[in-house]
């Protein structure tokens, strides 16, 4: 009993040295692949990435005139809008609140829907997180799109 303990630390001890390894070959991978977009990356493009959400439509569409000749009805144009930023914090459908969507690319949230009281107490609803969760995933999800899209710009201009 006492050799099958053994060998078991000994496994263990190799496990834990092979995680150690494999830990630092994934940080030392995201390091260079981190300093090969910085170095092939012009700075605009990398500010760009950082960047507020971006509008859905050019400038020039997201007045109320031109959204009603597109989409004909504010429920058509609330409809396209759940389906590009995901479900709407309210069901306000006015032609000025859809413009004001399109043109800044992000659900408006307001400051009360985020804060909650209870007995003196303020703190998020758990509601307000998803949501919040929610817009943080499409937000990832559209930058890695867009260095996705940027890298493989980059490597197709390489000779």
């Amino acid at each position: 009993m006492g050799e099958l303990s053994d060998r078991f630390g000994e496994l263990m001890a190799r496990m834990a040295k092979g995680d150690a390894d494999l830990f630092r070959t994934v940080g030392q991978q995201n390091a260079a692949i981190r300093q090969l977009v910085e170095e092939m990356a012009p700075a605009e493009a990398i500010a760009a990435l950082s960047e507020s959400p971006q509008p859905l439509l050019p400038k020039d569409q997201c007045h109320p005139a031109a959204l009603k000749a597109r989409f004909r009805t504010a429920a058509a144009a609330h409809a396209h809008l759940e389906a590009a930023l995901g479900p709407a914090p309210t069901k306000k459908k006015t032609w000025d609140h859809l413009s004001s969507v399109f043109a800044n690319g992000a659900w408006p949230v307001p400051a009360r829907s985020l804060a909650r009281s209870g007995g003196g107490h303020v703190g998020i609803s758990e509601e307000a997180l998803g949501q919040l969760e929610a817009r943080l995933m499409r937000r990832i999800d559209q930058l890695e799109e867009r260095v996705i899209g940027l890298i493989e710009t980059l490597l197709s201009d390489k000779p």
